[in-house]
């Protein structure tokens, strides 16, 4: 089996992280620096929004595989409210979307206001996709890791849904020196988004209850 190193402790929604790549220009992977704010008349600091997805969502619906991912159960402790927050960064990039559990309204807002840079690239028609990496490992000289994709589409005009799809996926390290192999997240990703499994899948459903 192989060695495994958890990069966080739940399995919950993962890209309001750092850890879902793929987000920034360039060779390397990660999340980048630079975010775009405005003062408010409290003189806090808080992300500009441009995207029509932002605000504070009351989730309706949470549901997790059973078996297969075809097999849908509900979560018996559901998040109460989800935030999505955006903005164009300062890399040039394009406009980013991220999303983190919350509590009530203005939890959810203040929430946002502290969130790190967004990590969900895509389009507002064609709908937002991002990746995250669960946990890393290597055995017999292989890397090995088990990667989320998520997809956040609009169902209806005020309703979202969000699909995250697990695979786990081994592959080649970037470099090897003596038994220690280097594993690349940014290749993980790659191998995933051509890998069509599913080891388990989790779906979302909230509908739109405040604007930031």
């Amino acid at each position: 089996m192989p060695h495994r190193t958890s990069n966080y402790s739940h399995v919950l929604l993962l890209f309001g992280v750092c850890f879902a790549l793929g987000c920034s220009k360039g060779d390397s992977p990660g999340c980048g620096s630079g975010t775009k704010t405005t003062s408010g008349e409290s003189g806090e600091t808080a992300l500009e929004v441009p995207s029509t997805l932002v605000g504070v969502y009351e989730v309706t619906q949470y549901q997790q595989s059973e078996g297969t991912c075809d097999q849908l159960v509900d979560i018996a402790e559901a998040p109460s409210h989800l935030v999505l927050y955006s903005f164009e960064p300062n890399d040039g990039g394009t406009t980013r979307l991220g999303g983190a559990f919350c509590g009530e309204v203005n939890v959810c807002r203040a929430v946002a206001k502290r969130a790190a840079e967004p990590t969900i690239g895509g389009d507002e028609a064609l709908g937002w996709q991002g990746w995250a990496i669960a946990d890393t490992g290597s055995f017999e000289q292989k890397c090995a890791a088990t990667v989320q994709s998520h997809i956040l589409s609009r169902s209806a005009s005020d309703t979202i849904e969000i699909e995250t799809r697990t695979v786990e996926v081994v592959f080649a390290p970037a470099s090897e020196e003596g038994d220690v192999a280097t594993c690349s997240n940014k290749h993980a990703i790659a191998v995933a988004s051509q890998d069509q499994s599913c080891k388990s899948r989790l779906l979302l459903v909230a509908t739109r209850e405040a604007d930031l």
